[in-house]
């Protein structure tokens, strides 16, 4: 542009670029909001390379949207802007523009990647760490009332025996007969290509004594049981039921945790048992309808297979897996805060914790029984 005024439009607004005057005139208003936004668009280079001062004497009318046009063009008013007192109040009234934000680069993808790493590194090391801190503190409460035995709840503790014990054993016993059918059905189909049906029998009981049985109940229990005890005490939480209980002097690890785990380690042994009993009950009944196997001989063979020593290793786990499942949701359902958005997200990571945590002892444990050769 030539200096001098120079008419951008000679019905809303002129630009002096000598004197970095903009002139303002007409109506500045909703109305003729779209026309001005254009003409401010289409000059805003212009607009931002310099400090202007604003006339609007010549403009007739302006409400709020033209106020806050000039307000994004060209910023704060100044003592040299020409204006009216009305004029004036209404530029007052509007908010300052936020300047706007310099983006930043993005980091490579790398570098992004290995951040994160570090970051859930570091969010595990925390929680591995409040989790070792939480079992040390249910272990001096439990031994605190090892001394004083009438500290404990036996009503509390019976109510969680059927609630994980009894009124699992529908759905603990449908797991592991399907499981128990499922690997006598594949093993035979497999097994009959050499000759060998009979190993099928072997198959099942070393699946279900050693791995399955424990694994899937404790997988089962978890996603039923610990979840429960997830939501439990974090609504009482979020209630401030555990508050409560504080003031009146009681201990929330005894009321609501420890009743929790003693029934947990009572019942998920008890459970394994039973899914090892309907697990090879299963797979009598699939190896009598696949390979012709009778009931007697399929128990002779079971009796030649089945050690002790096979048997208590499955049994070991079970009340391994049974103080994860419980210290890891009865540690998240004490973290619950805020709403009830947290009890839901806090339940959901309590199951899939304890799942992981559960397949991953299952893992050490047959890392050990192999080195010792069990």
């Amino acid at each position: 542009m030539k200096s001098g005024m120079q008419n951008i439009n000679s019905q809303y607004i002129q630009i002096d670029l000598a004197r970095h005057l903009v002139v303002m005139r007409g109506e500045w208003s909703v109305f003729h909001a779209d026309v001005i936004r254009k003409v401010l668009r289409q000059n805003k280079k212009i607009l931002t390379s310099a400090t202007f001062t604003a006339d609007l004497s010549q403009v007739s009318a302006l409400d709020t949207v033209g106020a806050w046009l000039i307000r994004q063009y060209l910023g704060m008013h100044t003592p040299s802007w020409q204006m009216t007192e009305q004029q004036k109040k209404l530029l007052d009234f509007l908010p300052a523009v936020a300047p706007k934000r310099l983006s930043l680069a993005t980091p490579p993808a790398l570098m992004t990647a290995l951040t994160r790493l570090g970051e859930r590194t570091v969010e595990g090391l925390a929680f591995a760490y409040e989790l070792v801190a939480f079992s040390g503190l249910i272990f001096c409460r439990l031994l605190a009332n090892l001394r004083h035995p009438s500290e404990f709840r036996p009503a509390a503790i019976s109510r969680h025996i059927y609630e994980t014990g009894i009124a699992a054993l529908p759905i603990i016993g449908l797991l592991a007969f399907l499981m128990s059918t499922v690997v006598s059905y594949q093993g035979a189909i497999q097994l009959q290509k050499f000759g060998a049906d009979i190993f099928t029998i072997d198959l099942t009981v070393i699946s279900m004594l050693r791995e399955m049985a424990p694994l899937v109940t404790a997988i089962m229990v978890a996603g039923r049981s610990g979840s429960a005890f997830a939501a439990e005490i974090g609504v009482m939480r979020l209630r401030k039921e555990t508050d409560a209980l504080e003031s009146m002097g009681l201990d929330p690890i005894s009321l609501l945790v420890l009743p929790r785990l003693l029934a947990l380690l009572l019942t998920l042994p008890l459970l394994t048992f039973f899914a090892d009993i309907v697990g090879i009950a299963g797979g009598a009944l699939m190896s009598y309808s696949l390979i012709d196997i009778p009931p007697e001989q399929y128990i002779a063979r079971v009796a030649e297979t089945a050690t002790p020593t096979m048997f208590m290793v499955g049994m070991i786990k079970a009340p391994v897996f049974a103080m994860i499942i419980a210290t890891i949701c009865t540690y998240h359902g004490m973290k619950v805060t805020g709403s009830a958005e947290s009890v839901g997200r806090v339940t959901t990571i309590s199951v899939v914790q304890t799942i992981f945590m559960v397949i991953f002892a299952d893992a050490i444990f047959s890392i050990i029984f192999a080195e010792l050769d069990i």
